[in-house]
């Protein structure tokens, strides 16, 4: 890349070139275009072989223009050293323009460019905090106040910084944070009329992210929405990249709906588009759907094959959050062979990911709690000889059959050796998914909004509850399970049965987490009654006892659940009996 030639704008701008008044701004306005549809190796090659005449012409205007643009360029392809490296050209450039009339609006202008991609650069590093100071910088800058003719760039470029932070904080699971940030993005996005490639930019970047932030958080009617309208103007435009990201982010709503034919057609149609765009993520959550179809048709093989290349793209891309999920999803077909211990493993690799990445949730770990009671439980049932487990065969055909074939029943001996193994394991199991299970049943009623708390109830707790009075059941324990009923009816029962089967293979992959997870403001109002006619509350319940003299119960399982989620699953107040 070329040095930024010094500052001699005024002089240049005194007496231009043929070159430099009408070649070169229409490049540069091509290179823009060419960037809009994703054909960012081709608006690259231009903006870079423009610089010769531009450096000739002494024009620091069109060379501030040029790392502009490729520094948003290196942005979208993850290339974050060579925004640094554009960012750092156009700061020194700045730095050098004498103060004037011409200069300061350039200074102005360019100075907004390059807030936006310190903006992005820091919401791509995961630093949510110094993102959002950046945002807040190039929301306030006065430009827009000293040059009126800035006010549609400064809007413009401090809503798609916007989107960034809103992305990069989905990525994360940070879901609060970035709703606060959607509430003040979608009424701009709503209002665009403009019929210009920055007004669609803004409007299918948006559409994009915000819908997979409605799908990822339950809301998928209005997801659909948004990436309906996204596709069909990214279509309508050739955006081709863009087009297939919606189609991407509507299959998941498919597999969220139980929909696994809409699913695998959407994955494939996105598929050869978005891997022609060389998205490393994009091609690795492809990979995760079509694991996830493929298994649902019994193909062990491919959706192991399928996880693994998923695998391989984030590994290069360096994501702890979705290695973790990777993994857990992959460990099914360790467990679906027989092989526990690899999928012990595989969970404590997963564990170790989540354990070294900072904005890690205590949600994050009872689900993967959650899953490695799934496996000790896969475990005991092997030992009692269900039909859908089996050791691993020299090739996946018998294993494929055997999935087949199965009724899911179990056959054992009571009291037999194999027997008692099944039901230490089920204790293990019992010991990591209930406390579990009560801590994410904890946040429910601690949601004030009735359509949030339904959203938890069937996206969230319920399949962690029904995984919780399974293994309690199948371990023979009555009354470890009739306290899990007593807890249960407490707490009032579902209005609405949740998509799909609960705790199903797939409940690990498309992680679904309403907003309102990590609402400290409904967190607070623990403890206050909704009716006084109930006994419902907000919150965590008081002790519950089953009968006189008798201990509250779930008494250990709601101690653990507290001291390794930090969740207050047990209020301080009065012992409620459950007797009539």
């Amino acid at each position: 890349m070329a040095r930024p030639p010094s500052p001699h704008f005024l002089r240049a701008a005194a007496r231009p070139t043929y070159d430099a008044a009408v070649t070169v701004p229409g490049e540069l306005q091509r290179a823009r275009e060419l960037a809009l549809a994703a054909k960012e190796e081709a608006a690259k090659e231009l903006l870079l072989s423009l610089m010769p005449d531009i450096e000739r012409e002494d024009r620091d205007d069109l060379a501030l223009e040029v790392f502009a643009q490729l520094g948003e360029i290196y942005l979208n392809r993850t290339a974050y050293d060579g925004t640094r490296e554009c960012l750092a050209r156009i700061t020194d450039c700045l730095a050098q323009f004498p103060t004037g009339p011409e200069t300061d609006r350039l200074v102005a202008r360019y100075t907004l460019r390059a807030r936006f991609l310190r903006t992005g650069l820091a919401a791509a590093a995961g630093d949510h905090e110094g993102a959002a100071r950046e945002l807040a910088g190039l929301r306030c800058d006065d430009a827009a106040q000293r040059f009126t003719e800035l006010e549609p760039e400064q809007r413009h470029w401090s809503t798609l910084a916007g989107v960034l932070c809103a992305t990069a904080l989905t990525d994360d699971d940070m879901h609060v944070p970035a709703a606060q940030l959607w509430r003040d993005i979608i009424p701009i996005v709503d209002t665009l009329t403009a019929n210009t490639g920055e007004a669609d930019q803004l409007l299918v970047a948006a559409g994009l992210a915000y819908g997979r932030f409605c799908v990822e958080t339950g809301r998928l009617d209005e997801g659909e929405q948004w990436l309906h309208r996204a596709g069909a103007r990214a279509q309508r435009r050739g955006w081709g990249l863009y087009w297939a990201r919606a189609e991407l982010e509507r299959a998941a709503a498919a597999w969220l709906r139980g929909d696994h034919e809409s699913t695998e057609r959407l994955v494939g149609s996105a598929y050869p588009v978005i891997a022609e765009h060389s998205r490393a993520h994009d091609v690795a959550r492809c990979w995760l759907y079509f694991g996830l179809t493929r298994l649902g048709f019994g193909w062990l093989k491919e959706a192991d094959e399928s996880w693994g290349h998923a695998e391989v793209q984030w590994r290069e891309l360096g994501r702890p959050l979705f290695i973790h999920r990777i993994l857990l999803q992959r460990s099914w077909i360790s467990v679906f062979d027989g092989r526990f211990a690899d999928a012990v493993e595989q969970v404590a690799e997963a564990r170790r990911f989540l354990d070294g990445w900072s904005r890690s949730s205590w949600l994050q770990y009872a689900r993967l709690d959650d899953h490695l009671g799934s496996i000790w439980r896969a475990d005991a049932l092997a030992d009692l000889n269900f039909d859908g487990i089996g050791a691993l065969s020299d090739s996946w055909k018998p294993d494929k059959e055997r999935h087949a074939a199965s009724c899911g029943v179990t056959r054992f001996d009571a009291g037999s050796e194999r027997h008692r193994s099944a039901l230490a394991k089920l204790e293990k199991a019992a010991e990591l998914k209930i406390p579990a299970a009560l801590a994410v049943d904890s946040v429910r009623y601690a949601m004030t909004d009735a359509d949030a708390r339904w959203r938890w109830a069937a996206q969230v707790s319920a399949r962690m509850l029904a995984g919780a009075f399974s293994v309690a059941w199948e371990w023979e324990n009555d009354a470890l399970l009739a306290e899990l009923i007593e807890y249960h009816c407490a707490r009032g029962t579902f209005a609405h049965q949740p998509h799909g089967e609960p705790g199903g293979w797939s409940a690990a992959a498309p992680v679904t987490v309403p907003v309102e997870t990590l609402d400290v403001e409904a967190l607070a109002a623990a403890g206050h009654s909704v009716d006084a006619l109930t006994l419902t509350t907000l919150g965590p319940l008081p002790p519950l006892q089953m009968e006189p003299g008798g201990t509250p119960i779930l008494a250990r399982y709601r101690l653990l659940a507290q001291n390794r989620y930090g969740q207050s699953v047990t209020s301080g107040g009065p012992v409620w009996s459950t007797w009539p």
